[in-house]
């Protein structure tokens, strides 16, 4: 299921998204960024485990960035 992300989601959203970063295939993303914009975050939940997330980053009335997309 998708959903908008909660802030018990954080740590989890964090782990996906620096597991890719440490690779060198997406940027890093401080615990503290993804507090602050968790608002922009949506995950993609099956059981009790997050297995996907993404942000959606609204610049503009009609213009909006895809942020932070991790696939488990």
């Amino acid at each position: 299921m998708i959903r908008k992300a909660r802030v018990e989601d954080s740590k989890k959203i964090q782990e996906m998204i620096n597991f890719y970063a440490s690779k060198g295939l997406m940027l890093p993303r401080s615990l503290s960024s993804i507090y602050e914009h968790i608002r922009d975050f949506f995950v993609y939940a099956i059981d009790d485990g997050i297995v996907a997330c993404a942000a959606l980053h609204v610049c503009w009335e009609d213009l909006a960035e895809i942020r932070a997309l991790a696939v488990q």
